[in-house]
């Protein structure tokens, strides 16, 4: 991008930045052009899209489509549903791994009655000044990815490492490999748990709700096909079998009475 364009787009980022819907408009989006200026050894740039429904009806975005596969777009829900008077945020994670220089991507808001297209443009330093090894970018972004879609430990180039390993696999080889490669990993990330060094009690449903649904907002995935994983019904079983033999609930720690001198 020259010099004059990337200044022309700056100024009508700000500008944007601060406007209302355009009359007719039944979404305003707080700030639809945004810019970042990256830091060396910065892999991703996360950046935030908030909007209103300034309308008396209600406004349906089908989807988020981003120009790129190095752009990942996250939203509430799909179809993403915005009630009249109401407010939310989307989420939108650029991978800068191998770029440098000016990056900019745009991301298409697909709706009958609200389209709109948002940009983003990452200012990224030369990348003789970052210091991470390729395995390290790798595993930065991957994590900042699952930081806004749990599930994504499950699509494009994540899928030879964590989805097509379990297809086959039961039990103890099943945990193994799909638990493993997290949880019993050598450089484990910190927070990922230890499960047998677990502090909380553990009733009956525990381990079929962390497996099945996992948690979003953390790494923990959902395993289940119909949560977008690999497992089936049978193989669930057979991991919470497992698991219940191979990490037994804690105790309830006994709470002794306070007795008086």
């Amino acid at each position: 991008m020259r010099l004059g364009s990337f200044l022309t787009f700056v100024c009508a980022a700000l500008a944007a930045s601060a406007a209302a819907a355009a009359p007719g408009e039944p979404l305003a989006w707080e700030a639809p052009s945004q810019f970042y200026s990256a830091k060396p050894g910065e892999v991703s740039a996360l950046f935030t899209f908030k909007v209103s429904n300034v309308s008396t009806s209600e406004v349906v975005i089908d989807d988020l489509k981003t120009s790129c596969g190095c752009t990942v777009a996250q939203f509430p829900t799909k179809p993403w549903r915005i009630a009249p008077g109401a407010q939310d945020k989307a989420e939108v994670l650029v991978d800068l791994r191998g770029k440098y220089g000016k990056l900019f991507k745009e991301i298409g808001v697909l709706s009958s009655n609200s389209p709109k297209l948002l940009t983003v443009l990452v200012d990224i330093p030369d990348p003789g000044t970052n210091a991470l090894s390729s395995e390290e970018a790798n595993r930065i972004w991957g994590r900042e990815l699952a930081g806004i879609d749990h599930q994504a430990v499950f699509k494009k180039d994540c899928v030879k490492c964590h989805l097509e390993p379990v297809f086959g696999k039961f039990g103890e080889p099943l945990f193994h490999t799909a638990c493993g490669i997290c949880h019993e990993a050598t450089h484990r990330a910190t927070m990922v748990p230890d499960l047998k060094a677990l502090k909380t009690e553990i009733d009956a449903d525990y381990w079929r709700n962390w497996v099945t649904h996992g948690k979003p907002g953390s790494l923990m995935p959902g395993f289940a096909a119909k949560e977008g994983g690999p497992l089936n019904d049978r193989q669930i079983d057979s991991m919470l079998e497992y698991l219940t033999n191979a990490f037994p609930r804690p105790l309830k720690t006994a709470t002794l009475p306070v007795t008086g001198k």
